[in-house]
């Protein structure tokens, strides 16, 4: 390796260490904000249910989800059966 490769390398590995540092500290916050009514979120939901795509368990918990004014939290796809 020449001495002009070597600088270049040690170049290239201090400007992927300052980059990949720089986005430890670019902390954010999620902001949610509701789109739909309560209302509607409760009847698509209910719709959901009654044409199977979701169990009785997810419908009673996404509902929960729903009346404390919060985002759902999806583990997984909804109906999903794995």
């Amino acid at each position: 390796m020449t001495k002009r490769q070597v600088v270049m390398m040690v170049a290239a590995i201090a400007l992927v260490s300052c980059l990949t540092g720089c986005t430890m500290f670019n902390k954010g916050s999620l902001h949610y904000n509701r789109t739909t009514t309560i209302g509607k979120e409760l009847l698509d939901l209910q719709e959901a249910k009654a044409k199977g795509v979701i169990t009785e368990e997810e419908y009673v918990k996404a509902k929960q989800d729903i009346l404390a004014g919060g985002p759902l939290k999806v583990e997984k796809p909804l109906g999903e059966t794995k």
